[in-house]
């Protein structure tokens, strides 16, 4: 009679468990890590094949659940205790989504994750032998209520996804560097750029993608400071040794030109703009350099250089509200604008800072109205 009532119950417990870690693997896969897998995939792929998440977190998730149950059948865990099948499972999963920027640069496997699976597996196996050979046969005439077993087994499973979460690599701004270049390889820019958009962080390599993808659909001088923008000029470009999806020379190729040993980004910048064969995103990155490292006045002077100054009106967001700062604060009516709003949001800025005197309060304030405007980045960044 016991043996029946166990199998009964077993028969209940056992396909609620292995259903709430397959959805949970698919979405894991597909969803939350999807970014990752998809720039690793990018990286080893040698085929022409597009990675499909959906695809990859089925697969991943039908294997993984396999793998726990045909494991079960020799750990026979049970009752309360069978959601720790799932163990192995779970150390996998975390493995294969800890993605991070040694895919860049050939990173092997980490000697921390030879010992977390050697740990694991002797827990695992130690577990499995106490429960089989002690538990079990102490609890066996035990009676065991469904709902008890299956809520202990839900503990259990919270246990694992936290355990997943922890060692797997949940870096925001990774995924997202790994995200925008994905939509932007598919040649999908809106999307790309609405990636992490309402975020007030950012590495240095999601700024410098986010440079590359408004550069090469012309809209940088249009929306770059509608992004956080932490690290000056030296954010436009991506570093020497390759650390994100982008490929240096996939910048200097649409800029037209590769710096020289030791040249800062604004040097580099100025010399290819200035030069005669200059190519358009060249223009606009050596302007946002300016911009971004708050030099107004040198701006003004080399804007002209580039853009008719007669058509002022139709110059991007971001050189006007420069050019709209620089008689603001010099004092005078050099440019002559037409754009009644813009000059009315201006004027509504400055009356916004009338009103708090403490100047971290004050910058708060005026973030939330002009945070997406060079003059909050001018005015306020540090």
């Amino acid at each position: 009679m016991r043996n029946s009532e166990e199998k009964r119950l077993q028969r209940v417990v056992a396909p609620v468990c292995a259903t709430l870690f397959a959805v949970f693997t698919f979405i894991f896969v597909a969803v939350y890590q999807a970014p990752l897998l998809e720039a690793f995939y990018n990286e080893v792929a040698t085929g022409k094949l597009s990675y499909n998440p959906w695809l990859v977190g089925g697969v991943v998730s039908l294997l993984l659940t396999t793998l726990a149950l045909w494991l079960n059948r020799f750990a026979k865990l049970r009752r309360e205790w069978t959601a720790l099948a799932y163990l192995p499972s779970a150390l996998l999963l975390a493995f294969i989504t800890d993605i991070d920027r040694s895919i860049y640069s050939g990173g092997n496997i980490s000697p921390l994750w030879v010992f977390i699976f050697v740990s694991g597996l002797f827990v695992y196996c130690f577990v499995a032998f106490v429960l089989r050979k002690i538990l079990f046969e102490k609890i066996k005439d035990v009676t065991m209520v469904t709902n008890r077993v299956l809520w202990r087994n839900m503990i259990l499973f919270v246990l694992l996804i936290c355990l997943v979460g922890t060692l797997s690599n949940g870096n925001g701004d990774f995924k997202r560097e790994a995200l925008v270049m994905s939509h932007f390889n598919k040649g999908d820019i809106g999307k790309a750029l609405r990636v992490g958009k309402t975020s007030l962080e950012s590495s240095c390599e999601l700024t410098a993608i986010r440079a590359y993808v408004l550069a090469s659909a012309g809209v940088m001088g249009e929306h770059l400071f509608e992004y956080p923008q932490l690290f000056g000029p030296e954010g436009l470009l991506p570093g020497v040794e390759r650390t994100s999806p982008l490929v240096p020379d996939s910048v200097y190729s649409l800029l037209g030109a590769v710096s020289a040993d030791g040249e800062s980004p604004q040097v580099f910048l100025s010399r290819i703009a200035h030069a005669d064969s200059a190519a358009t995103a060249a223009k606009e990155y050596y302007l946002s350099s300016l911009l971004l490292d708050k030099q107004l006045i040198k701006f003004k002077d080399e804007i002209a250089s580039f853009y008719d100054m007669g058509a002022i009106d139709s110059l991007p967001k971001h050189y006007r509200e420069a050019l709209m700062l620089y008689d603001d604060i010099a004092g005078t009516a050099e440019f002559e604008f037409n754009d009644s709003i813009m000059r009315n949001r201006l004027h509504g800025l400055r009356a916004e800072e009338a009103k708090y005197d403490d100047a971290f309060v004050r910058g708060n304030y005026v973030r939330r109205k002009y945070g997406r405007t060079y003059w909050w980045y001018f005015l306020y960044s540090n």
